[in-house]
């Protein structure tokens, strides 16, 4: 008996080691401002995995996170970061939001996040890149993070986003894009780091384009 209950708290003592690869591991990343000046000391939290790495210099970092964890970076000076880790997210480039306020500008420089210069230039000449939607691969990523309530869909294959209840009038689930004020079929062609402003149209806003709302109207500015 003592043989067998030795073999099998070996197997077991084998196992464990088995059983937690896959369930964590490093991602590499760099964190920048005005989609061009690396900010240094920034401190970057693995919600699930509870693990925190800071930005060197350079704006790179590395941290342990677990499947599915999610990335946040919450700093006074810039718009708070989150960032879901999907298996096919190799690293990390992000582009922190500067909060544009007078007392926010010393406070970034003496925290040592960035030149007063580089601060001050970006802000003057590079506010355009002062956008969270910089960090996204496509616009249909960036509407999700803009309108959280919405979804990215299917239809006939091609992507669509719905933020409403199935609907049958227009045979579509999907709700109108408009992009600078124009009807279009999808927003393949748009680079987040263009989009301005994302925002969903009021009902009665939204009427104004009759039975084509039925499923609601989303509304993209770009530069």
């Amino acid at each position: 008996m003592k043989t067998s209950a030795s073999r099998i708290l070996f197997i077991i003592f084998l196992m464990v080691p088995i059983l937690g690869i896959g369930q964590s591991h490093n991602i590499k990343g760099t964190v920048v401002a005005f989609n061009k000046y690396p900010l240094n000391k920034v401190t970057v939290k693995a919600k699930k995995a509870k693990t925190v790495a800071t930005t060197n210099e350079n704006g790179e970092f590395e941290i342990e996170v677990k499947k599915n964890d999610i990335i946040r970076i919450k700093e006074s000076v810039f718009m708070e970061y989150n960032q879901k880790i999907t298996d096919d997210i190799e690293s990390l480039k992000i582009n922190l939001v500067f909060d544009n306020k007078e007392k926010n500008v010393d406070v970034a420089v003496n925290s040592g996040f960035i030149e007063r210069e580089d601060l001050e230039y970006g802000l003057k000449y590079l506010f355009r890149d002062n956008s969270v939607y910089t960090n996204f691969h496509d616009a249909y990523e960036a509407i999700r993070y803009a309108i959280p309530e919405c979804t990215i869909i299917y239809e006939n294959g091609k992507k669509g986003i719905q933020f409403r209840g199935p609907k049958t009038i227009t045979g579509s689930n999907a709700a109108l894009l408009l992009v600078d004020g124009v009807i279009v079929d999808d927003v393949e062609f748009i680079n987040p780091g263009q989009i301005v402003s994302i925002s969903k149209l009021s009902t009665s806003a939204a009427a104004l384009y009759g039975a084509r709302a039925a499923n609601g109207v989303i509304s993209i500015s770009t530069k």
